[in-house]
């Protein structure tokens, strides 16, 4: 029952996250819906893995999940890094104008 409510809430939290990726142009709007979907990613990792590894020692899925968030704090780093190079260029954030960058 609990690793049902767990995985059926970080399935909302990813159709939500999703959506947002999909209909936002602005750069603030699509990290943040990316996040969203990291998180329910995490969120999932840790209620199949407090399910299935409830009774024994084995850490795997929390070991995995703090990967999982590491690997979310880099993408926000990065992805706010354009951002910031999108602004100061163009005075605006918007995601096509990813493409008008010259390094």
């Amino acid at each position: 029952m609990f690793a049902a409510a767990v995985s059926f809430v970080a399935l909302l939290l990813f159709t939500i996250g999703l959506y947002g990726v999909m209909t936002s142009r602005v750069g603030i709007k699509m990290l943040i819906s990316i996040e969203i979907m990291i998180n329910s990613a995490i969120l999932s990792i840790i209620g199949i893995g407090s399910y299935f590894y409830s009774s024994s020692v084995q850490i795997d899925p929390y070991v995995f999940a703090l990967f999982a968030i590491a690997i979310g704090v880099v993408e926000s780093a990065v992805g706010l890094g354009l951002l910031v190079i999108v602004y100061r260029k163009f005075g605006k954030i918007d995601i096509s104008l990813l493409k008008e960058i010259r390094w």
